[in-house]
């Protein structure tokens, strides 16, 4: 996956390349957060049209949050491992140190994932807008917070002097 993003790259002009060089952690954190919204859209609709299959309408509160909740975990499990591995590059060396940061980025998410479902049951459930319209926009709104929570907390850099990550 990352072999065609490095040959792409690499055909680009060297400005471009030394531009993304610069902002790498974010270049491939838009990358595969593209890649992650993707699959999240599609594991929304694939549970929805399963719902609807089944009889259920998924304008209703309890087909809606299923239908999010099953694409929230298939999203967030599909990110941890991506902003681990290529994102930020972060390593682990233990058992408790790997549970730690999943820990972290899971209850991250779980605070996008709240914020997330708020505003598909405001606009689906409550307002009656098209529900996958409503997923699609959301994912921008959610992206940003991401980011900000997985820079900033779950995967920050261990300081110089403590070799811990830094107390913000």
């Amino acid at each position: 996956m990352l072999k065609f993003f490095e040959w792409f790259i690499s055909i680009l002009p060297k400005p471009l390349q030394r531009l993304y060089h610069k902002y790498e952690d974010i270049c491939l954190y838009v990358y595969f957060g593209a890649l992650t919204t993707f699959l999240s859209i599609i594991s929304q609709y694939s549970a929805s049209f399963a719902m609807t299959k089944c009889g259920y309408d998924i304008k209703d509160f309890v087909p809606n949050a299923l239908c999010t909740t099953f694409s929230w975990i298939v999203a967030v499990t599909f990110a941890f491992f991506t902003n681990k591995t290529y994102v930020f590059k972060s390593k682990t060396s233990t058992k408790a140190e790997f549970f730690r940061q999943a820990g972290s980025f899971y209850g991250a998410r779980v605070v996008t994932y709240f914020l997330e479902l708020g505003i598909m049951l405001l606009f689906v459930s409550i307002l009656d807008w098209n529900p996958y319209l409503v997923k699609f926009f959301a994912q921008f709104l959610i992206l940003l917070a991401n980011y900000v929570f997985s820079k900033l907390v779950v995967f920050r850099k261990p300081t110089e002097e403590t070799g811990s990550p830094a107390e913000k």
